[in-house]
């Protein structure tokens, strides 16, 4: 798949590039973030304590705050105080800013005591991490031994010529900031076999897999799958 090409560490800032983020997630991810809270609600989770990490603008976070018949009191953290601002507003927007707590915190020192959550979930933001390791080991230590974590992101396709001519033609259809950040984030992304690699020098155990199309790798902590509350 050629070289990793990873991003700047600098967080996505100011209100015009904000809300071009927020305005292509919404457009473009919002399938991916209805099959993210399903695959958890498969494996029977329908309570508990959440943190979502690297939230962006809030859209999977918000997403599971609103399934009924669930109740997660959500922590959701972004580097990014401009993301975090927004993420808020969109809570508020949908009804859901009582079951949402977003605080400005890097991923590699989470500002929680350990066994703290329940469940972890991320959402296209291990690309960003500079330090995944650390972020994987943080992950281990807050989340409880009886929880459950889910990380998805992008897989780096993009310099196979087949997967790039699809990428550019599925992105012209975007917004010129998802238009000239996407084919940036596929080169930043991991291959299966990377992350498990990095997944092995840290604390956090779990399998990597390959289950969607674009959005297309996922690490997991086993859980035994039982019934799922209702969802569209």
């Amino acid at each position: 798949m050629g070289e990793r090409i990873p991003l700047s560490e600098e967080p996505i800032a100011g209100r015009d590039a904000v809300d071009q983020y927020d305005r292509g997630a919404s457009r473009y991810m919002m399938p991916e973030y209805k099959y993210f809270v399903r695959k958890v609600l498969r494996k029977g989770i329908n309570s508990g304590r959440v943190l979502d990490i690297g939230t962006g603008s809030g859209l999977l976070a918000i997403e599971l705050a609103k399934v009924k018949g669930c109740h997660f009191d959500i922590v959701a953290l972004d580097i990014s105080e401009d993301m975090i601002r927004k993420a808020r507003e969109n809570a508020r927007h949908a009804g859901v800013s009582d079951k949402i707590t977003f605080i400005v915190s890097t991923a590699a020192a989470l500002p929680f005591a350990d066994d703290s959550f329940d469940l972890a979930i991320s959402y296209a933001s291990l690309h960003h991490w500079f330090k995944p390791v650390a972020v994987f080991n943080e992950i281990a230590r807050v989340t409880k031994e009886t929880g459950f974590v889910v990380i998805r992101d992008n897989k780096r396709v993009y310099q196979n010529p087949v997967w790039k001519a699809a990428i550019w033609s599925v992105s012209r259809f975007m917004n010129r900031r998802h238009r000239e950040n996407w084919p940036k984030a596929l080169l930043a992304s991991y291959t299966v076999p990377e992350v498990r690699e990095i997944l092995g020098r840290s604390r956090l155990s779990g399998k990597v897999s390959s289950d969607f199309v674009f959005i297309d790798l996922c690490i997991e902590s086993p859980r035994k799958t039982e019934e799922a509350p209702a969802y569209d």
